[in-house]
């Protein structure tokens, strides 16, 4: 164990060069990338909607929390596709 721990960062820089000229490479068409661009519009859209309402509900009753677990999943979501648009839908600097 105490030889595989020198090679572990050489391993993760290996990893993750490799992920970022993959990710350089590959790419989605324009019309793609406008889809999950819309796509992250609409799911913040969402978001804000539920942060309105949750403003309107008293803290800790059911409404409160059902908006407030959907803002969350929300926010993850967008989240989540932004990075893939990112990393698929801009040029590399």
């Amino acid at each position: 164990m105490k030889y595989a721990l020198p090679i572990l960062p050489f391993l993760f820089i290996s990893i993750l060069t490799s992920t970022v000229s993959n990710a350089q490479e590959d790419s989605f068409s324009s019309e793609y990338c406008a889809g999950i661009y819309k796509g992250i519009r609409f799911i913040l859209g969402e978001a804000d909607k539920n942060w309105t309402a949750l403003g309107k509900k008293l803290e800790g009753s059911q409404e409160y929390n059902e908006h407030a677990m959907k803002i969350q999943w929300t926010v993850e979501v967008a989240a989540n596709y932004t990075i893939i648009h990112e990393a698929f839908c801009t040029e590399a600097e």
